[in-house]
C-alpha cells in the first residue's frame, strides 16, 4: 500500500538516503553518476525545505509489503518506509501575475522505480499546486538526459528553449559545462483538486 503524505523532520536521515541512491547510485533509470560527482543534497538542505513556507515537500510511503512495487518488497518488512519524494518552491506572482512554482528533489527508490510511483508524485503536486493557484510548474533537467526530458514530456511538459548553469558545484560535473534545461507545464483550472492520499 502505497500513501502520500507531506514529509516530517523524522523522514529527513531517509529523504537523504533516497536521493543519494536515485542520482548518485547504480540502479536505477535517474542516477546521474556519470555525469556528476558529489551528493545530491544533505541533511541541511532538505530541513530548510521544511521550514520554508513557500515550500510544499511530500512523501511517498510504502509498508514494505510491495503492494506497488511488484510484490518484491523493498525493505522486506512491514514498517512504514519513504519510497519517494520531491518538493515544490513557489515563487512570486510574476509582472502578469502569473504564479510558478519549481519541481525538484524528485525522487523514487531505485527499488521501486518503474511502477509508476513517480508519476503519481508528480501528479499530487500538481493538484496540491493548482488548487493553491499556481499556474505553472517549472523544472531544471540536467542536460544530456534525454529520457528524462521525454518522461518529463509524457507529464504535459515542454521545454522553453531556456537553459541554466548547473545548479550545484560545477567542479562535481564530469561532463564540462553541462547546464540544465527549464521545462514547464501549465496547471488548468480544471485540474484543480486535492492531492489523492492512496
Amino acid at each position: 500500500m502505497i500513501s502520500l503524505r507531506p514529509a516530517a523532520r523524522t523522514d529527513v536521515p531517509r529523504i537523504v538516503e533516497l536521493v543519494q541512491a536515485a542520482y548518485r547510485g547504480q540502479g536505477g533509470w535517474t542516477t546521474e553518476a556519470h555525469l556528476v560527482d558529489g551528493h545530491r543534497t544533505d541533511t541541511a538542505e532538505v530541513r530548510a525545505m521544511l521550514a520554508d513556507p513557500a515550500v510544499t515537500l511530500l512523501v511517498a510511503t510504502g509498508d514494505g509489503n510491495g503492494a506497488d512495487d511488484g510484490g518484491a518488497g523493498v525493505d522486506g518488512g512491514s514498517a512504514e518506509r519513504v519510497l519517494g519524494c520531491c518538493y515544490t518552491r513557489r515563487e512570486a506572482p510574476d509582472e502578469h501575475g502569473a504564479v510558478r512554482a519549481e519541481l525538484g528533489l524528485f525522487a523514487v527508490d531505485p527499488a521501486a522505480q518503474g511502477a509508476g510511483l513517480g508519476g503519481r508524485l508528480l501528479e499530487a503536486q500538481a493538484a496540491s499546486l493548482a488548487a493553491d493557484g499556481v499556474d505553472v510548474l517549472m523544472i531544471q533537467v540536467l542536460q544530456s538526459r534525454p529520457e528524462l526530458h521525454r518522461w518529463y514530456e509524457r507529464h504535459g511538459f515542454t521545454g522553453t528553449g531556456q537553459a541554466v548553469p548547473f545548479a550545484g558545484d560545477a567542479a562535481l560535473l564530469k561532463v564540462e559545462g553541462l547546464g540544465m534545461d527549464i521545462m514547464e507545464r501549465p496547471l488548468p483550472v480544471e485540474d484543480r483538486v486535492a492531492y489523492p492520499s492512496a
